[in-house]
């Protein structure tokens, strides 16, 4: 099973919003077949080793890191194959929260006599798709804030620059992000300052949905992500605004292939909330915002992040008027402060790059 959960992050960047997966065959102590997860809409993990596998399947162990499902989705039932390869017994860790599946795939095979076994390093498994649990327990994409910062918390200048303050490695980690993620959120702030297209560079699988947050409706249509997309398939994009949007913006934004998304505002802020039950309800797990100080700022203010990526290069900006990466109201007290958990710390050439869990207290 450690060898399973060794395997499923190497779908890591197109698997989503399935969950990883891992899978290994074992027999006469031996292993006879590996698989994983690789792309969503692609083969499922037990379905990759038994492949692997050949006839040695039959009457081999199974070991996979979340229980085989048991109904037709965009693949076949993965219970109906291991069944069909003649694996003798199953092993997995997790159960799979979606009421669609969950129970289904043991209850088959427990059918057609097929010795089945739950819970081997669950924990292991539930923590490595926190994602995908966090998404089928809320009905809420997994909220990721990364950012860029200098050794003194600068994202950008005083004068707005922001390109580039980390290396050509942690640009390319930013890059496998992008390909994890079901959606990219930007706003108005970075849309200004840097004109992304939000693409993942270089593409792997399906495009991310992308997400313009544009409050009052007043981000200038020629930048690079209202262009009309041709010949390339560049994935859907949505704008999100408030109720004040002009008709006529509306309509054209339409025109460009651009779906439009009206929230209600609270406070001078639009509804994140309800923001996220709409992107949990149209199959977005995860989400990535990359965003400046007012938007990272409003998520922890409305505790709606789950995970932080910063990327930390070694140099100083300085300034007083110089952004920095959460604004918001923040917090009064030392005591309140939100603690994260596990922290990673990885070195990318002379940056250093922080990956972390959100603790609410």
């Amino acid at each position: 099973m450690k060898e399973a959960l060794r395997l499923a992050p190497r779908g890591l960047e197109g698997v989503s919003p399935n969950p990883l997966v891992g899978a290994v065959l074992v027999k006469n102590g031996a292993v006879v077949g590996r698989g994983w997860h690789r792309f969503f809409g692609g083969p499922h993990a037990e379905v990759e080793a038994i492949r692997a596998a050949g006839e040695k399947a039959r009457g081999a162990d199974l070991y996979v890191t979340l229980e085989p499902c048991g109904h037709h989705g965009k693949t076949p039932p993965c219970a109906r194959a291991i069944h069909e390869a003649g694996v003798k017994r199953v092993f997995f860790a997790a159960r799979d929260p979606n009421p669609l599946t969950r129970g289904r795939g043991p209850g088959f095979l427990r059918r057609h006599e097929i010795e089945v076994r739950g819970g081997l390093l669950a924990r292991e498994a539930e923590e490595q798709n926190a994602p995908y649990f966090h998404w089928r327990r809320t009905g809420r994409p997994w909220v990721i804030l990364k950012w860029a910062m200098t050794a003194d918390g600068k994202i950008a200048t005083r004068t707005g620059e922001s390109r580039w303050i980390s290396g050509a490695r942690s640009r390319s980690l930013a890059q496998g992000l992008r390909r994890r993620v079901d959606a990219i959120l930007v706003g108005t702030g970075t849309l200004l300052r840097d004109d992304p297209v939000l693409l993942p560079r270089p593409p792997k699988g399906r495009a991310p949905l992308r997400l313009i947050l544009d409050r009052r409706g007043t981000a200038p249509l020629d930048l690079r992500i209202f262009a009309p997309v041709t010949g390339v398939q560049a994935g859907p994009r949505l704008y999100v605004t408030a109720q004040r949007a002009g008709t006529r913006r509306l309509e054209e934004l339409a025109r460009r292939g651009i779906d439009t998304l009206i929230l209600p505002e609270w406070r001078g802020r639009l509804d994140l909330a309800a923001l996220l039950d709409h992107l949990g309800g149209r199959g977005v797990s995860q989400l990535l915002v990359e965003g400046g100080e007012e938007l990272h700022g409003a998520f922890l203010d409305a505790r709606l992040a789950q995970e932080v990526v910063a990327f930390i290069a070694p140099r100083l900006l300085g300034g007083a008027e110089a952004p920095g990466p959460i604004g918001g109201r923040g917090l009064g007290r030392l005591a309140e402060a939100l603690p994260l958990t596990a922290p990673r710390w990885r070195r990318l050439g002379g940056d250093q790059c922080l990956e972390a869990r959100l603790i609410y207290l």
